[in-house]
């Protein structure tokens, strides 16, 4: 299994590297929404937190970004996983508070 779990780090990394966040395409934002969920719902739950570790801030807000347009969209069994990555991402944050600020912040613009 340490094999799925390079391939899933590397497609979470390479899915969070290449998140168009300065772009207006609301088909391509969409795009991504759509391959990052797939590739958070391909890990296992021991498998979470060492993606959440291998973050740094600015990543980690991202990853929150994409957890909640998730939960706005949910598809078969997608709430129960997403909430597993909410729960590390809490605890990476330490309660999660500055990030949390962050990411409600500029979901309101």
């Amino acid at each position: 299994t340490s094999a799925c779990t390079g391939d899933a780090l590397r497609a979470f990394h390479t899915a969070i590297r290449s998140s168009p966040v300065n772009t207006k395409n609301q088909a391509m934002k969409e795009q991504a929404q759509g391959t990052m969920l797939k590739v958070l719902t391909s890990f296992k739950s021991s498998e979470i937190e060492q993606a959440v570790n291998s973050l740094d801030r600015n990543g980690v807000d991202l990853l929150m970004k994409y957890i909640y347009k998730g939960f706005e969209k949910p598809t078969e069994n997608s709430s129960a996983i997403l909430l597993q990555w909410h729960e590390k991402v809490r605890v990476w944050c330490s309660l999660g508070s500055a990030t949390l600020r962050r990411v409600l912040a500029s979901a309101l613009v």
